[in-house]
């Protein structure tokens, strides 16, 4: 019997190229489907917790429930939670953007909400002010058609490197 006529090695032969057709088939359709999730990936935003933010309204009696929650790659970007309302304030942008609560979803440790693209999610504001007051650094804006003023100081985080004297 030759080698060619084996049926033992005919048989390990066709899954070996089936094998390696699948193997093809999955590289080409995770080639092709990669940016799709990064495109999904990056129209998300993380958001992390500030536990010592202070938060002050004019204009409106005191949520009962508020948060607020900073982007964890762009800092100058804050999420107000004031009851069941979640107002984004891209201080950068100087704009002030209204998402559902079902946009603000808990994933594991991290809160996700996706990015606010449309100008119909835009709240008109003014009188935008971002400086940095000593501890913490300060973003005033006003929501003009509700004539409400936010005023969110969120602190600077402790440097560690430096000793205190």
């Amino acid at each position: 019997m030759t080698a060619g006529n084996d049926p033992m090695r005919m048989k390990t032969r066709v899954p070996h190229c089936f094998s390696m057709s699948m193997m093809m088939i999955l590289a080409l359709a995770v080639a092709m489907l990669a940016p799709l999730a990064g495109a999904r990936e990056g129209d998300k935003i993380n958001w992390k917790p500030v536990g010592d933010a202070i938060l002050k309204i004019t204009g409106r009696k005191p949520p009962k429930v508020w948060n607020v929650y900073r982007d964890e790659k762009k800092k100058e970007r804050v999420l107000v939670e004031m009851d069941n309302r979640y107002l984004i304030l891209d201080a950068k942008t100087k704009q002030v953007y209204e998402i559902t609560a079902a946009d603000f979803q808990l994933h594991g440790k991290i809160y996700q909400s996706t990015k606010p693209t449309s100008n119909e999610n835009a709240v008109p504001s003014t009188g935008w002010d971002r400086r940095d007051i000593g501890p913490a650094e300060r973003i005033q804006v006003e929501l003009t058609k509700e004539n409400i003023s936010l005023d969110v100081e969120l602190p600077h985080p402790l440097d560690l490197r430096t000793p205190v004297h």
